[in-house]
């Protein structure tokens, strides 16, 4: 099988490494390496779970963390302690580092821009040679061409835009919620940086005034991490509705999208990386096992899709005024809620199963939060 993947991010590269590896031949086209791209770079551990494993003299390029502080945007604030640590990987490193991976197995990169793809799986590009594939696989971003061409654009009501910029120096890793903008800050340490973010829905408020609320928490509550220098960046997070129809047309005939481009970012906290990695997964393993694309989006929805159709229908409650208030006053009266907390960042603690476990854990809040009342040293 010839397969052509537009786009060598995380969902590009892993998918160009597994196809490789199962013998197809793979053509991996994007002009951009090396380039930093807008994101968090946060590596929850059900994400490094699906990466290829790290070579000893090429390790994964990546700053590990053992906690995260959440603040509620209104006084409360709890830290987090994670009993597996999480990484945090600029997107210029880790996107090389997978491409690494993949051309060592056999996957060929081309420094072209793709400028049209057609339903026949003809591929024209910037160097002006027409190619000819059995599969075009969309992995170029939000704004795919591959998507925009055989199926549609992500509708701007499935969009969350991002912001921010990346500063000189160190942070704790942090998750700040944001009032009134249904969305949260965040600091992630890498490596030599720390990412300054925050994200929102796409039109609840123009971009530059996002931005703006982002400048003036940052100057207020960390302002060594104001940096006049740093270019500011924004884009936009693209993520399922409620309806299983959104991820079952993320294929057809000749094409197929993944991450981004598939739309398959959390509705709730944007985090794009592992859904880009395990649909770079079950796409793999669907074409060695039959051949053909068809099935793909049926598996995807079966694997994880639910779990982000879920999200997008607590979207809603989840930023609904006083709710981030309530939950980090619970975690920081009980061990249990930091518990569950813990495994949200983790990524194995999902939406489905969420409700049950914080209701199993009351008994054991109560006493905790007796405790805490009774003895506010302990």
């Amino acid at each position: 099988m010839r397969v052509a993947i537009v786009g060598a991010g995380p969902a590009g590269t892993l998918l160009a490494h597994e196809l490789a590896r199962d013998g197809a031949s793979v053509t991996l086209f994007d002009p951009s390496h090396p380039r930093e791209k807008p994101c968090g770079g946060g590596l929850t551990a059900k994400a490094l779970s699906l990466l290829p494993q790290a070579p000893d003299d090429d390790p994964l390029p990546c700053r590990w963390l053992s906690e995260c502080r959440f603040e509620s945007g209104r006084g409360e604030s709890v830290p987090v302690s994670l009993p597996r640590a999480v990484a945090v990987a600029a997107r210029l490193e880790l996107d090389a580092w997978l491409l690494r991976r993949a051309r060592e197995k056999g996957a060929a990169h081309l420094a072209e821009r793709v400028v049209r793809v057609e339903a026949t799986g003809l591929l024209h590009s910037s160097d002006g040679v027409d190619r000819r594939f059995d599969l075009i696989v969309g992995a170029d971003g939000a704004s795919s061409l591959v998507r925009r061409t055989l199926l549609a654009p992500v509708p701007a009501e499935r969009l969350m835009v991002a912001a921010g910029w990346y500063a000189r120096g160190t942070a704790p890793m942090l998750v700040r919620f944001t009032p009134g903008l249904d969305g949260y800050l965040w600091l992630f340490p890498r490596p030599d940086h720390v990412g300054v973010g925050i994200c929102a829905p796409l039109g609840s408020a123009p971009t530059r005034d996002i931005l703006h609320r982002l400048e003036e928490e940052i100057a207020r509550h960390f302002p060594a991490l104001l940096d006049d220098d740093a270019g500011k960046y924004a884009h936009t997070i693209p993520s399922p509705s409620v309806d299983p129809a959104s991820i079952l047309e993320i294929a057809g005939e000749g094409f197929a999208l993944v991450g981004d481009a598939a739309g398959l970012a959390d509705p709730i906290t944007g985090e794009g990386i592992y859904y880009a990695l395990r649909s770079a997964r079950v796409l793999s393993a669907t074409l060695r096992e039959t051949g053909s694309a068809r099935t793909y989006p049926e598996r995807a929805l079966e694997d994880f899709g639910r779990e982000l159709l879920l999200a997008a229908r607590l979207r809603r409650r989840f930023y609904a005024p006083g709710f981030s208030q309530r939950m980090l006053r619970y975690a920081g009266r009980s061990r249990a809620i930091r518990n569950v907390l813990a495994d949200l960042v983790l990524g194995e603690q999902g939406y489905r199963g969420l409700k049950r476990r914080l209701l199993g854990s009351a008994p054991r809040f109560l006493v905790e939060s007796a405790l805490h009342r009774l003895l506010p040293a302990a």
